[in-house]
């Protein structure tokens, strides 16, 4: 008998989804990091235009969450629309129960749905339990296939840098 579900999320989840978030931050490192908030998932989220989706696992008993994912669409010119899971997070107490295999299943649902051809996200090179997961349900490890591909992050102070009027570009 299952003892979760999997639901998408709706605005109302933003408070837990957001304790998650953070919690999934102080695991990674990376509380310093926060600058959103529960105000920003529900703008961002559920609002006009949503930027992301979200699916949440709940106790069926409860309802409490216990895990999400967050996705969105990206594009890749030679393949076409792809899918972005950019968080995946199952609360301690619930790790090695199935929740995460099955959130990324749904996902794989959707992303099929939505007429996607890949599903692709990240893990940090650390995180050896996360690889280990992702390996076991299908994913595969592209640092090596595709040549060890590099990802760039560029942060707000940057991007402002960018964006005035004396920048000098290097050769």
């Amino acid at each position: 008998m299952a003892v979760f579900r999997i639901r998408d999320a709706v605005i109302d989840d933003c408070e837990e989804i957001f304790r998650m978030c953070k919690d999934q931050a102080l695991l990674h490192g990376w509380a310093h990091e926060i600058i959103s908030s529960v105000d920003t998932l529900r703008k961002d989220g559920f609002g006009e235009k949503p930027l992301f989706g979200c699916l949440v696992a709940e106790k069926i008993d409860s309802g409490k969450a216990i895990a999400y994912t967050m996705f969105s669409p990206f594009y890749v010119s030679w393949m076409g629309k792809c899918m972005l899971m950019s968080d995946l997070h199952v609360t301690e107490t619930e790790r090695g129960k199935g929740v995460g295999r099955a959130l990324v299943n749904r996902l794989a649902q959707v992303s099929l749905q939505e007429g996607c051809v890949r599903l692709q996200w990240d893990a940090m090179g650390w995180n050896d339990k996360a690889i280990k997961f992702y390996n076991k349900i299908g994913g595969t490890d592209t640092t090596i296939a595709d040549g060890g591909r590099r990802i760039f992050i560029m942060n707000k102070p940057e991007m402002e840098k960018c964006t005035s009027d004396n920048i000098k570009f290097k050769d």
